[in-house]
């Protein structure tokens, strides 16, 4: 299986840092803010195995109520190879974490 080559010198995980800096000096730590700094990464990392992030995925789910995801890893075939779904420091991971356990696993990303 390929390996994501990813290292904190990385030109990505760099820009990454700096948004969140950037975001720090203003005082902003909500969710939809850092979003968009790990959106950016996330994409680069799937870039290294021919997949797309897809954001706000729709998963369907039998007899219940379709769930949208902060975005999905997908490739050219339309599978999935993982799911993101954004949480800041201000959230209850645990409670967020229940929530989530429902959704379907659909494939491992070996990191």
């Amino acid at each position: 299986m390929e390996r994501l080559n990813l290292k904190p010198t990385h030109k990505s995980v760099q820009n990454y840092y700096e948004a969140l800096r950037q975001f720090r000096t203003i005082d902003v730590s909500h969710e939809g803010a850092v979003r968009s700094a790990f959106q950016n990464l996330l994409e680069h990392c799937g870039r290294q195995f021919g997949w797309k992030l897809v954001p706000e995925w729709p998963i369907k789910r039998d007899r219940a109520h379709s769930l949208r995801v902060d975005g999905a890893l997908v490739d050219e075939y339309r599978l999935t190879h993982g799911f993101w779904e954004a949480k800041d420091t201000h959230d209850d991971l645990a409670k967020e974490v229940n929530s989530l356990a429902t959704l379907p696993i659909l494939a491992d990303i070996d990191m």
